[in-house]
């Protein structure tokens, strides 16, 4: 069995345990936020499915806890933010293969 050291289990709001996939965690004016993909059907997501949620510290216990982004504008600055990193991503890895490629050839 092969163990997914990314998978993070989080409860919705009726208590029930659901599995996401650590994507990636992202630094937008000095806070940090977290993408998460579903690896199950929920309520509130489906399997495949991304969310993104805000890291911040819980008062009460001084753990670092997510949290529902609130504000709208928040929300899409940090989703830009995401896409431009996951197309950064992509052209590296695009141009990574041209490399290979052209390993091959000689």
């Amino acid at each position: 069995m092969e163990e997914n050291n990314n998978l993070i289990q989080l409860q919705d709001e009726n208590g029930n345990e659901i599995n996401f996939e650590h994507l990636m965690t992202v630094e937008y004016e000095g806070s940090y936020y977290v993408v998460l993909e579903a690896t199950e059907d929920a309520d509130d997501c489906k399997e495949g499915e991304a969310i993104i949620l805000k890291i911040i510290r819980d008062d009460e216990s001084g753990e670092d806890v997510y949290a529902t982004i609130e504000d709208e504008a928040e929300f899409n600055a940090v989703f830009d933010r995401v896409m431009e990193i996951m197309e950064e991503e992509d052209e590296a890895a695009a141009l990574e293969l041209e490399v290979l490629d052209g390993e091959d050839e000689e």
